[in-house]
């Protein structure tokens, strides 16, 4: 009785050890940075920088400038200027996930058609 009791008590604590782990690894953080695509000739950079400003710049021109939060693997993106802006009062949330240096976006709500295909149509490469 004693050792199938030893024998559970290691298989628990097993247990919580590779969960622990699991959670761990699925609990990676976002990376600040310059992610970039292309599309045809037109290279497209999104900049996430530390204290929640995002810029969006086209083959090197400023188009959008704005605030981001993230909150686990939602990120929640907020124009503020820019000629490509959606306004202040268009915040959109998104899914992200990173694999090795590609981003990816799901949208889960946006009213700004144009930000929603850009985010999620391509994974995002960090420079």
């Amino acid at each position: 009785m004693k050792r199938k009791c030893e024998s559970l008590l290691k298989a628990a604590w097993l247990l919580i050890l590779l969960l622990a782990l699991t959670t761990e690894v699925s609990a990676q953080a976002f990376k600040t940075g310059v992610y970039s695509a292309t599309s045809g000739d037109v290279k497209w950079s999104i900049k996430y920088e530390e204290g929640g400003k995002v810029t969006v710049s086209r083959n090197g021109e400023l188009l959008v400038e704005g605030t981001y939060k993230v909150k686990g693997d939602e990120l929640e993106l907020t124009d503020k200027s820019g000629a490509m802006s959606c306004g202040a009062d268009k915040a959109g949330k998104y899914k992200w996930k990173l694999e090795g240096k590609k981003l990816s976006f799901t949208m889960l709500t946006d009213e700004c058609e144009g930000r929603a295909t850009a985010l999620t149509s391509q994974a995002w490469t960090l420079e």
